[in-house]
This record gives C-alpha cells, sequence and structure tokens, in this order.
C-alpha cells in the first residue's frame, strides 16, 4: 500500500504542484496574440482589421500603468488597424475611486491614458465593465475620453460605411436595444458589450458582436471546463468564437485576472480579428 501511495500520489502532488505554481506565478504574466479570421454573413467588402482587447483590471494583480504600456507597444507592431475595440473592465476592484489613495488612482489613470496610443491613437472605441462602474462610471469615462478613446455606453458611432455600437454593462447598467440609433440604415454594425449577458440587446443582423468579462472561464480544466465565467450564459458563451441569431460573436479571455490572481490554460490575450464576408 505505502509503494502504491508512494508511485501515484507522490508524483500526482508534484504535478498538482506545477500547476497551481505555474496557473498563479507564469500564465498571469504571459501575453498571446490569437489570430481569428470571421467570415460573416451580414459583411460586405474587403477584409477588415480589428484588435480586440478586454478586462485590462489595472490596479490588481501584475497590473500597472508600466504593463499597460508594454501591451500597447505589444499590440501596436501589428499594426495598423481598421478599429480597436475594448470590451470594458479598465479597473481591478470593487473599492469605488474616492476609497483609494492617490498613488493607486495615479497608476490607474496612468494605465488608461497609455491605452490612448494604440493604433496611434485612431479609431479606438470601448463600452464600459461592471468594475468600472464600481470605481466611477464617470471617471472612467473621462479619461478615456480624454486619452482619445470614443466611450459608446447605449451610444453608437458612423466610422465610414460602418458602425460602432456600444451596449452598457448587464449587471451594473441598463443595456438599451436602441443604442444603434444614430447608425445609418444600410450601415454595418460591429457591437461591443463587456459580458456575453447583453447579447439579446445587440442589433439584428450585426456584423460583429465583441465582449469579453468571462477571463475564458480564468481556470480552464482539462475534461472539466470553464466553469466560472460571472455569466448567466455559461460555458456556452465562455469563450472564443460562438453564433448569436445569426451573428457572429467573439468572446476573449481579456488580460487581467479578479478574485483569484490565477490562469490556468486561459491566457492573457490580444486578438487580432479579420472580419471577411461569408462565402456565398
Amino acid at each position: 500500500m505505502k509503494r502504491i501511495v508512494k508511485y501515484i500520489f507522490g508524483p500526482l502532488a508534484l504535478i498538482i504542484l506545477a500547476c497551481l505554481l505555474y496557473g498563479f506565478l507564469i500564465e498571469p504574466l504571459l501575453l498571446v496574440r490569437r489570430d481569428v479570421t470571421i467570415a460573416s454573413p451580414h459583411y460586405k467588402g474587403p477584409p477588415l482589421k480589428i484588435l480586440l482587447l478586454s478586462d485590462f483590471h489595472i490596479g490588481g494583480p501584475n497590473i500597472n500603468a508600466k504593463r499597460i504600456q508594454d501591451i500597447v507597444i505589444k499590440t501596436n507592431q501589428h499594426g495598423p488597424y481598421d478599429a480597436v475595440l475594448i470590451a470594458g473592465d479598465f479597473i481591478n476592484g470593487h473599492v469605488p475611486r474616492v476609497q483609494r489613495d492617490a498613488a493607486d488612482r495615479a497608476d490607474i489613470e496612468q494605465g488608461i491614458d497609455y491605452l490612448g496610443a494604440l493604433n496611434g491613437g485612431l479609431k479606438i472605441y470601448a463600452s464600459l465593465g461592471n468594475h468600472d462602474t464600481w470605481y466611477s462610471k464617470s471617471v472612467v469615462t473621462r479619461t478615456l475620453n480624454t486619452a482619445g478613446i470614443a466611450v459608446l455606453d447605449n451610444d453608437s458611432v458612423m466610422m465610414g460605411r460602418f458602425c460602432i455600437v456600444g451596449i452598457a454593462d448587464f449587471d451594473t447598467d441598463r443595456p438599451d436595444i436602441y443604442a444603434a440609433q444614430n447608425c445609418t440604415s444600410d450601415a454595418i454594425k460591429i457591437v461591443i458589450t463587456h459580458s456575453p449577458d447583453a447579447l439579446a440587446f445587440a442589433p439584428k443582423n450585426s456584423a460583429l458582436i465583441v465582449s469579453g468579462h468571462t477571463h475564458g472561464g480564468q481556470i480552464n480544466l482539462p475534461f472539466i471546463g470553464r466553469r466560472v465565467t460571472s455569466t448567466r450564459a455559461g460555458q456556452a458563451y465562455a469563450y472564443g468564437l460562438k453564433s448569436y441569431r445569426g451573428s457572429p460573436v467573439f468572446i476573449t479571455a481579456g488580460i487581467g485576472t479578479s478574485i483569484l490572481p490565477a490562469r490556468f490554460r486561459a491566457p492573457p490575450e490580444y486578438v487580432v480579428i479579420t472580419l471577411r464576408p461569408a462565402q456565398d
């Protein structure tokens, strides 16, 4: 019996320890590029190159202003992009801004300011997340706008023949089915929202919908999957390329962490999307 324990449970314990060390100390510090080609039935035209980012959680473990600057430099190496979409949760934690010390506030807002350099400061659009509201929705919006990032909170804006639509956070705000009201009738709609729970509020026949919030489950266990998504949608919309009412949806794992400062088989990522027409 002792030999069984020695030769089975001993190696198993080492494997578990190695996974824990990797999940807490290594994977959260990674940044992988995810290339995705999406053939949309609601898009016509030449391929569109889009950078998708989400869930920075600035102020959390391993995410300070300097790391945001490094992320900007790395992602810009693969540009320019036709558009940059950021799906919310710029801020980490549940503590309101007024209860944080000056150094914490300064680093958070410096990190947001660095994001204004994405894509050379051009065509950057964002929705807000639940943590942004808990920090201060008005301050986050103002800081993003000052950095040159257009915040679309139940709002939309034309970008040539495209209409970028931003839907408010499902958990801490009120998503609006009329968020696309500024779109022309023939506009190609591209939608940003923080959580996949807000998919029902996206306009029909959207060429692309992007979101974050799930962190790809953050812990993605073999045979068990991405169990913790903090959404009503659950594992069905935990990560990756999906479809909703005929529109393609991409849910990114994002950058930072929340609650547990670990990632396992759900590394921090930036997503380079090539949007093209579906084949006839």
